[in-house]
């Protein structure tokens, strides 16, 4: 799942453009982000900003459980999809 600060209409034109299969969780208001604590810092209450995620990767056990989270402090910087699949293993 994908939690974006975008809009329900603005997510279904990037999804439907890109084909993208999952789901994805619109968060404008920023409710959900802050709330999981991963708002970016960077960008404080009050900015048109504020709520924009640090780019993360939680995986869950079937129980809900979270095993495992991969995150950088810069959303440039982002994981190699191959090497969190080989740790997962």
């Amino acid at each position: 799942m994908l939690v974006a600060h975008d809009t329900p209409a603005k997510l279904k034109i990037f999804k439907d453009h890109r084909n993208i299969s999952y789901t994805m969780l619109s968060d404008p208001k920023a409710e959900i982000v802050p709330a999981f604590g991963i708002a970016n810092p960077q960008f404080p209450k009050g900015s048109s900003w504020y709520g924009v995620a640090i780019p993360m990767i939680f995986v869950a056990a079937p129980d809900g459980t979270i095993t495992h989270r991969f995150s950088r402090a810069s959303h440039r910087d982002r994981h190699d999809i191959d090497a969190i699949l080989t740790e997962l293993k």
